[in-house]
Formats: structure tokens, sequence, C-alpha cells
């Protein structure tokens, strides 16, 4: 008999100190229903070269240290979102108003961002995991004009523990997905007609800073924060192009200086919130006040209709506005 990945459980909570698992996993914890995806273990098996007076053969082995890390799949539910933004980003403040939370989640100046705790049940009985000390380094959202809203976080966990008792009932995340139907992009306060877009968040952890005398990672900081994303458009004039190419819109000749917009992602869920008063959708709006588009080429092809992936990088000109900030409006008070 085999174990079937289905019957699996991944409950993921935000620890209140460093080098400690989450205690309270099964009440605070959110289990999230996942596309694919589990944490492996980066390790090595440390073999002997060739040694004058040996054999041909190779002599011996050892288990070198260790470090867990992998993506985690989704379609994107807002009860549960909110912990994983605030694990790549940094912080969140939540507010709620008759029944409608609003979760704000900014990004962390600090290279030291929350760590988390996850519990990993894979199959139907086959192991269960804890991780200890797990940060978020990538996140990445993206949807098509004809498809859901679907996300992957790229987590790296310092510990792990096999064995442990999984959570028996974890509380899921069983909110209203969100299609590209209601998914808006404006670009510079104007509403672009985008047929696809995505969103990445890079921390740029190292998962390999191991210690003599330890078989784990001696620390988890943060390096360079990169913001970046691309959105599909067919352009109705060549001014996209020309600023990405030259700098400024209405530029003929390239020059140095870009130009630097807001975007604004908005994804609403057809639902209402069930507690709310008023009648409020769920959403998550993603606000960047700059960003700078990357050049790209036109490339006309036989009778195909023109289209271009537009890639963007987000700015901070400016230290005291963030580079970003996302807002979650759900039924869930808290954030895992």
């Amino acid at each position: 008999m085999g174990f079937g990945s289905q019957a699996g459980q991944v409950v993921f909570g935000t620890q209140t100190a460093m080098g400690t698992y989450l205690a309270t996993m099964a009440t605070t914890g959110k289990a999230m229903k996942l596309r694919s995806g589990s944490l492996g273990p980066n390790r090595e098996l440390l073999v002997t070269d060739p040694e004058i007076g040996g054999g041909r053969d190779t002599s011996d082995a050892y288990l070198g240290a260790v470090s867990w890390s992998g993506d985690y799949e989704f379609y994107v539910r807002l009860e549960a979102l909110p912990t994983l933004l605030k694990g790549v980003l940094g912080t969140g403040a939540s507010a709620v108003v008759t029944g409608v939370a609003t979760h704000t989640i900014t990004p962390l100046d600090s290279s030291t961002l929350p760590f988390l705790s996850v519990e990993e049940k894979i199959g139907s009985g086959l192991e269960t995991y804890n991780y200890t000390d797990a940060v978020v380094n990538t996140f990445h959202l993206e949807a098509d004009a004809n498809g859901f809203l679907m996300g992957t976080a790229g987590l790296i966990a310092k510990t792990q523990t096999a064995g442990a008792t999984p959570t028996p009932a974890p509380v899921y995340d069983n909110s209203p997905l969100i299609v590209g139907t209601n998914i808006t992009l404006t670009y510079n306060a104007v509403s672009l007609p985008a047929k696809s877009f995505a969103f990445d968040v890079t921390n740029n952890f190292e998962d390999d800073d191991y210690r003599l005398g330890s078989f784990f990672i001696g620390d988890l900081t943060a390096k360079a924060r990169e913001i970046t994303g691309s959105f599909t458009i067919r352009p109705a004039d060549s001014a996209f192009w020309r600023q990405a190419v030259y700098g400024l819109p209405a530029a003929t000749t390239p020059g140095g200086i870009t130009t630097k917009n807001q975007l604004v992602i908005t994804c609403t869920t057809y639902e209402d919130i069930v507690a709310g008063t008023p009648l409020t959708k769920g959403s998550v709006t993603i606000t960047i006040p700059k960003v700078a588009l990357e050049p790209y080429a036109l490339e006309p092809s036989g009778d195909d209709v023109i289209e271009n992936d537009i890639s963007f990088r987000a700015l901070r000109p400016v230290q005291a506005t963030p580079i970003c900030t996302v807002v979650v409006k759900s039924a869930a008070a808290l954030i895992a």
C-alpha cells in the first residue's frame, strides 16, 4: 500500500521567539490547502578523495550539515495569505471593524524577519515533521485573465524534528478563491488592460551558513530585498516601450533617467465576507509607489497580434515611504 499525497496537511504559525517551536500551533496556527510542495533536506554525503596507499574504492562516508528548504504552491485564500506575506515582508497590523478584518503588511527595514513554525504531515501517515525557525525567502503571486490567483512561497528552515504528532483537527483556511475576472491593475492611476500579472519578493537568504560543531545553519539574515514583477499587455501605442527603453513616454532617443510611477494590483473575491457589515468583498491590494519598467523588444511575428510581457522593478527613492504595502481584507481577525 502506498501513501497518497492529498491526505497530508501543512500548518503555519508565527513564532513568539527564535528557536522555540510554536506551542499553540493547534489553536493559533493556520492550515493551508496546497497544490504541491514540501521542505526537503539540503545535505551531502561526505566521501573521501582517493588516498595514496588506499584501494580504488571509496573507503568511508559521513553525513554533513543540513538545512531544509522548498516551495509551497497554492491557490490564494485570504485568511492564510497574511501569514506568508508578513513572513516575507516583515510586519503586519490588524484591525477589525464590524466583522471585516483589515491586515496591513509592510516591509521591515531590519534584516531579521519573522520566524515561522511549520507542521508538515506527509501523506496519510508516512511521516510528520515539525520545522522550527523557518523564514520565507521568496514569495510569488500570478494570475491569468481566465485563471485563478495562485501563489508560491519558498521557505528555508533551520531545524526539523521527525515523528511529530500531527494536529488532529487543524484550522483550515476555507475562504473563497479569486479569479482573473476580479483582478485589476492600475499604472500611474490609469487602468491597464493586462492579460496576466506576476509579483515577486525575494529576500536572498543564504541556506549554507554552517558552523563548526553543529549540524545546523548558524544564521538566517535577509540580504538585499528585491521586489519585481511583470504584466502582459497588447499595446495601444508605443508609450510603454519608449518609457522602458528611452526613459520617458514621449522621448524619441535614449536617455538615462527612468520614469517612476505607482502600480496598484487589486484582487477581489466574488463572495462577501460573511460577518461583514456593510457587505464587503474579500480582497488583497498591492500598492507599489514607484516602479521602473525594464527595457524590452516589440517582437512582431507573422500575423500575430503584438503583445509584450513587461517586467518592472520596485524602487524606494524615499526611505520614509515603504517600497510596497499589501492590504488584505478577510474574516480572520488575526495573522497566524
